[in-house]
């Protein structure tokens, strides 16, 4: 299975036009024929003065956390498993690891992670708990592992985001996950509900376990047919502090994320819809736009439009622009919005 990746990256040129900067495969794009596979889609070393912060991953050794207050996006993909392997032997292993728990960890980060392809379980100190394509986690610096639970590939996108000791306490109200959220399957859902969303927590112990997992309550559904629908998957509130911050944010929807901090998203376009010049919008965040399913065609005012597919990405960095979905299935994507800026 060849690990063809494709970033689209939009700027500004010297006279402040909105403008695509690249399309192809990001820098830093590692493929090994028939197993593993990374490609590092955004880095940030830092919380973003402004949009045209970041980029690709400095050179050197491949790793896993960003700088603290920074932020990591990657595609990865695993090998199936062979069939007979036992499950012990399927855990993906991590330097440092407890022989007896093969593969499990925690980091210093609060993470984001939807499965493109394949199926993948997520195993905490709870059980284990088996991920399909369009399933979401929100993992919150708990102990966790992962293992392929497919005999195709499995392919999942992530994004990391690293504490910052320093980040002022978030002053923004958010709900908190609960455990009332109803069980859910895999596969990637109708607008009914949105998708799947798993979230994990640690108890006083410290022993992780599935605090919520089913749809995400923050969903906004248009009020005829034709028109967006919005889920809210997680808001930080802020700058990040702690792994476990954020939650579900109450009240009206608000396009640019609360308190200055990350947003991260499911949208979906049904077939034909067109947002006219109303379409058209600017934000004062780096976005990284991750197609799951359908065409969508990204515009600029004065640049041809770009078309993006299943498992294509775009970083958008505050232009103003507009999607509109093309060809004859529904877009759906996931969005991390990143606040840029005091």
């Amino acid at each position: 299975m060849a690990f063809d990746v494709r970033r689209v990256e939009t700027g500004h040129d010297a006279a402040g036009r909105a403008v695509f900067v690249s399309d192809g495969e990001p820098t830093r794009t590692i493929d090994v024929p028939d197993s593993f596979g990374v490609s590092d889609l955004f880095w940030l070393g830092g919380y973003p003065a402004d949009a045209a912060a970041g980029g690709d991953p400095p050179d050197g050794p491949v790793v896993l956390e960003p700088p603290p207050g920074g932020v990591s996006v990657r595609l990865i993909r695993f090998r199936g498993t062979e069939p007979g392997t036992p499950d012990d032997e399927r855990w993906i292993r991590v330097d440092g690891e407890d022989p007896a728990r093969p593969g499990m960890h925690a980091t210093d980060t609060l993470d984001f992670m939807v499965v493109l392809e394949g199926k993948i379980v997520l195993g905490l100190d709870d059980g284990e708990h088996t991920l399909g394509p369009g399933d979401t986690v929100i993992q919150r610096g708990t102990m966790h592992r992962w293992r392929v639970a497919s005999e195709t590939p499995c392919v999942y996108a992530v994004c990391m985001l690293r504490t910052d000791p320093g980040a002022p306490a978030a002053d923004v109200t958010l709900a908190p996950a609960t455990a009332a959220a109803a069980a859910g399957g895999t596969g990637i859902p109708s607008a009914a509900d949105g998708p799947r969303r798993l979230v994990t927590a640690a108890d006083a112990d410290g022993h992780s376990f599935a605090l919520a997992d089913g749809p995400a309550p923050g969903v906004f559904r248009p009020a005829g047919p034709g028109g967006i629908t919005m889920v809210e998957l997680w808001q930080t509130g802020g700058r990040l502090g702690r792994p476990d911050q954020g939650g579900d944010p109450d009240g009206p929807w608000e396009l640019e994320p609360r308190g200055g901090g990350m947003a991260f998203r499911y949208v979906e376009m049904p077939v034909g819809h067109d947002p006219g010049e109303g379409g058209w919008h600017t934000t004062a965040t780096i976005d990284l736009d991750l197609i799951l399913s359908g065409h969508l065609e990204l515009g600029l005012p004065d640049a041809d439009p770009v078309v993006v597919g299943p498992g294509e990405s775009v970083v958008q960095r505050a232009t103003h622009h507009r999607w509109r979905p093309v060809g004859d299935e529904p877009v759906r994507f996931v969005a991390l919005m990143l606040a840029v800026g005091d």
